[in-house]
């Protein structure tokens, strides 16, 4: 492969990141005129080169987002031991003042203020409503992320093989069992 070809290749992984990784449009931007831009793309991120630039992108964009186990891990456990009591009977102005770890587990908010009476004695009651991320998705992730559910994938990955003589003889042997137990 050219240097050139690989320039333009880079320009194409460029794109998939950009455009959410959609790899069709990102090679139909450079090469326009391809039938099959779905399976080309698939074949520049097999070159060995190209998929040193994407591991490169990768890591650079880890390190920008400062996207680790351990701040993954620490977020998630963020969201499972939240206390949401924090947040009862609090103003609008009050729910700013939050810190931002509490803050970024609000995924609604809404208020809602009603005038109670009327004339000068009338007051306002503004009720703020939160919702917040799930504390079950956040368990669910942790137990992922930290291989819980190994074990459970492992069994279920523990396929038998076995020859159709091997299967029809297992098949003649219950028969036999259930024949034999009428």
């Amino acid at each position: 492969m050219t240097d050139k070809t690989f320039q333009k290749y880079k320009l194409v992984i460029d794109q998939w990141f950009v455009n959410g990784f959609n790899g069709t449009m990102a090679y139909k931007e450079f090469y326009p005129k391809a039938k099959r831009a779905d399976d080309s793309f698939s074949k520049i991120q097999r070159i060995p080169e190209v998929q040193e630039y994407i591991k490169q992108k990768e890591d650079e964009a880890k390190k920008a987002l400062r996207t680790t186990h351990e701040v993954l891990l620490e977020e998630l456990e963020n969201w499972a031991y939240s206390d949401i009591t924090e947040t009862l009977l609090l103003t609008p102005d009050q729910v700013k003042e939050l810190p931002p770890e509490v803050r970024r587990l609000i995924t609604k908010y809404e208020t809602t203020t009603r005038r109670i009476g009327s004339g000068e004695q009338a007051i306002s009651e503004t009720t703020v409503k939160l919702s917040f991320v799930s504390k079950e998705k956040a368990m669910e992730m942790i137990h992922k992320h930290t291989g819980f559910y190994e074990k459970d994938n492992e069994q279920k990955g523990n396929i038998v093989t076995e020859t159709r003589e091997e299967r029809d003889r297992r098949i003649e042997e219950l028969i036999q069992k259930r024949n034999a137990a009428d």
